[in-house]
């Protein structure tokens, strides 16, 4: 018999090879999803004022009774889910201006958006390669989440979205490791074969769980009888009590397939992003992982309502903030309109997905309750800016984090990177510290992530160690 053979005969190939959840767990588990948007927001469209509010120590704005008007452009898709959100003000995507300081004196590709890519959820210096774009440098934060989260039966993590090509590069913001990219899947139809084991099928939902329910003692009873005529008395002991293991996990995973949240299927109906909002929300509920990262596309100017043959990139981004432009370009009011549109677009299928999240029944609340999704940007502005970054955090994490608030820091160092004061303003705290509180809200007790230091201009020493405490409760 060969070793394929042994572990089915065994039952241990119930333990890798079906991809459902075996157990229905007693308390809800924590989820984490990242929405990763290219670019960034125009600063206008998306801050807020906390009335009275301290500008030089930590602020915070409650969101309950504010009106869907009083809320900020790019928020106001997320009305419906105001108590459910924590949208952070100040936050520097500090490792990321390390990294450009850094190579601003060594050389090395410096490109922002390469650098933004490959740091953005290091938290690390990006990996040179001469002649080629950098890549990511370590290990990325969902990844380190899905290793401390994955299970028999449960992937790690999963990455979707599409290729985001800014300039010459390729990337999903999500890495393995230095220079290893992590795989993403492009298509929902391929996402769901991947998540299931197989195409999708228009049939009843009956037919799908009657083929889920197959015996797998019944598929390898012939070789189970093989094995045990060859075994002691101590071996077949031991091969029994494998196989009433997997009788255990196969009666559990026909038991959590029959929960009416946890229904494998495609539905293949509207914009891409969105098929790949409801398979998040599909795996969630199957419990195949607890980690997921999407990475957001950017679509074509017609998709938000402007002139097709448009470019995001090289029409409207770099011309979209007054004062503060980049490439050589002149602000023009228009640019900054459509990026303003552009992000109220992606924050309206984040909305979607936190409906279908809110719409799972889950424990003492819903999905979302027990999730926390992360809407990040790849810059801090669509003008090459990481002073100050949009972060908008949605779901508690089963009550670790304090929703329902606008938060704002305060600057506290100046910028690492060298050059006019006007054009490298003052930054806050380190994204890093946010990735922090992510991995103590699933239980870790980490106390950095990725780079743990930077210096100012001015040689301050700026640490990127510890949580975002604030946001916790």
């Amino acid at each position: 018999m060969n070793r394929r053979q042994v572990l089915r005969a065994l039952g241990l190939g119930a333990l890798v090879a079906p991809r459902f959840s075996f157990a229905q767990a007693q308390t809800p588990p924590k989820r984490v999803v990242f929405f990763v948007q290219p670019h960034g927001h125009v600063p206008s469209s998306w801050k807020m004022p906390i009335p009275n509010g301290p500008t030089t120590t930590f602020a915070s704005r409650p969101l309950s009774m504010v009106t869907e008007a009083e809320l900020s452009l790019v928020l106001k898709p997320l009305f419906p889910f105001k108590n459910k959100v924590l949208a952070v003000e100040g936050l520097a995507h500090t490792a990321v201006l390390e990294d450009i300081a850094y190579l601003h004196r060594n050389g090395g590709d410096a490109n922002n958006h390469n650098v933004a890519v490959a740091d953005l959820l290091t938290g690390s210096r990006a990996a040179q390669h001469p002649g080629f774009p950098c890549t990511g440098g370590a290990i990325s934060i969902d990844q380190v989440l899905a290793q401390r989260t994955v299970g028999p039966g449960r992937f790690g993590s999963r990455v979707y979205g599409g290729d985001y090509v800014p300039n010459q590069v390729v990337a999903p913001f999500s890495f393995l490791g230095a220079s290893q990219p992590t795989p993403v899947v492009k298509s929902p139809q391929a996402a769901f074969a991947d998540l299931v084991g197989s195409q999708p099928a228009p049939d009843l939902r009956s037919a799908k769980l009657e083929r889920a329910r197959l015996s797998v003692l019944d598929s390898v009873a012939e070789e189970y009888r093989s094995v045990a005529q060859r075994l002691g008395r101590e071996g077949r002991e031991k091969l029994e009590s494998h196989r009433a293991l997997v009788r255990d996990l196969e009666v559990s995973l026909a038991s959590k397939l029959a929960q009416p949240q946890c229904l494998p299927s495609l539905d293949a109906s509207g914009h891409a992003t969105r098929q790949f909002m409801r398979l998040i929300r599909m795996a969630f509920a199957c419990d195949l992982t607890r980690v997921m990262t999407f990475a957001a596309p950017v679509p074509p100017c017609s998709d938000f309502g402007y002139p097709a043959p448009h470019d995001v990139h090289a029409t409207y981004a770099h011309s979209s903030v007054d004062g503060a432009t980049s490439c050589g370009q002149a602000y023009t009011p228009v640019s900054e309109r459509a990026m303003s549109d552009l992000s109220v677009w992606y924050g309206q299928h984040l909305a979607f997905l936190l409906a279908e999240l809110n719409s799972v029944p889950e424990g003492d609340g819903t999905m979302l309750d027990h999730t926390v999704v992360v809407w990040l940007t790849e810059l801090g502005t669509p003008t090459h800016r990481h002073h100050d970054a949009f972060t908008v955090l949605i779901g508690s994490g089963s009550g670790f984090f304090e929703t329902g608030r606008y938060v704002r820091y305060p600057v506290l160092h100046d910028n690492p990177v060298t050059g006019d004061v006007n054009e490298w303003p003052r930054i806050g705290p380190a994204h890093n510290k946010l990735f922090v509180s992510l991995l103590q809200a699933v239980g870790q007790t980490d106390t950095s992530f990725g780079t743990t230091e930077a210096t100012s201009r001015t040689g301050e020493r700026i640490s990127l160690t510890g949580a975002l405490t604030e946001l916790h409760r």
